[in-house]
């Protein structure tokens, strides 16, 4: 079989209203929306797909309007769901996000109560096809019984995308056998059991994540951009000065290219800067994942980062 990657976790509907001015709670806000497909696990699938990766993608579906999108767009995109699970009774995951005027989300809610039925059980039947990937990709969507059966149990490398606060609590004691961690500063203040307010903080806050199982940690410092490190190598990749119009999905994005750079043999600061760059196309797009995301794009956008570090 083709190599490929194995991506498990959420795919759901976004729908993001951002408005023109600044937001005021309480009220209704003139403003624009957005719908498109989202979820942590299928953005990071579309993006790969987009960078010349082969997917196999496990997800659970309803029976409804919105699988149907979010399966005509996999096929379209090649990405194979032939191990996912489909609940008629179920509805398809949603999440609905409320930006600033700036693109900055302020609030979501997420409707995903489908993931449940993501069991030990369930993934203990798909352990051959998970075992044989290059590399599995999972987001904290899916149960916690779950995230520790495949810690136990994969052979694949694991990349793990942390979501978000409340779900980053739930593994916060519990992340061996991770090749690499993105967590952003508040996650990692989770991860580490300490309060980050300097860089000094952040260093070590980082070595107590590596200690408990973790091979490569890339952190998002927001508009200071990603401190990575594996131990032995560490630095700060700064953003790309760019227009935004979107943060939604950039963290999806750059974790896709650090799948890329390390299915390509590349170093963890060169897979910081591909990150970078991937966000960074991300972010001017009204979409969780750009439609101008390719390793050409990747390319032309490291050039204008190498230019702005000499």
């Amino acid at each position: 079989m083709e190599d490929y990657v194995i991506v498990i976790g959420g795919a759901n509907i976004d729908i993001i209203g951002t408005p023109y001015s600044k937001l005021s709670f309480h009220n209704s806000n003139p403003g624009k929306t957005n719908m498109s497909l989202g979820g942590v696990a299928r953005n990071i699938a579309e993006n790969l797909s987009r960078l010349g990766v082969k997917v196999e993608f496990i997800t659970v579906l309803g029976h409804d309007s919105y699988a149907n999108e979010i399966k005509k767009s996999c096929n379209d995109l090649t990405i194979s769901l032939k191990h996912s699970l489909v609940k008629p009774e179920e509805r398809t995951s949603t999440y609905l996000c409320i930006n600033d005027e700036f693109g900055e989300m302020q609030l979501a809610i997420s409707d995903m109560e489908i993931y449940k039925y993501i069991t030990p059980e369930f993934l203990e039947g798909k352990m051959d096809i998970i075992n044989n990937s290059k590399v599995c990709v999972l987001d904290t969507n899916i149960p916690t019984d779950s995230l520790f059966y495949l810690m136990d149990n994969c052979k694949a490398p694991i990349f793990l995308d942390t979501v978000s606060n409340s779900k980053t609590e739930k593994i916060k004691d519990h992340i061996h056998n991770i090749h690499t961690l993105k967590p952003n500063i508040m996650e990692a203040e989770i991860l580490s059991n300490m309060k980050i307010s300097n860089h000094e903080d952040l260093e070590r806050a980082t070595e107590i994540i590596m200690e408990k199982g973790v091979k490569n940690l890339f952190v998002s410092l927001g508009s200071k951009g990603v401190y990575y490190t594996n131990g032995k190598e560490k630095g700060n990749i700064p953003i790309i000065e760019n227009t935004i119009v979107s943060t939604t999905g950039a963290g999806d994005s750059f974790l896709a290219a650090v799948v890329w750079a390390y299915l390509n043999g590349l170093s963890i600061e060169k897979a910081a800067k591909i990150g970078i760059a991937a966000s960074t196309i991300t972010v001017k797009s009204k979409l969780t994942v750009s439609t101008d995301m390719s390793v050409e794009n990747i390319e032309k956008t490291l050039r204008k980062l190498e230019v702005e570090d000499e």
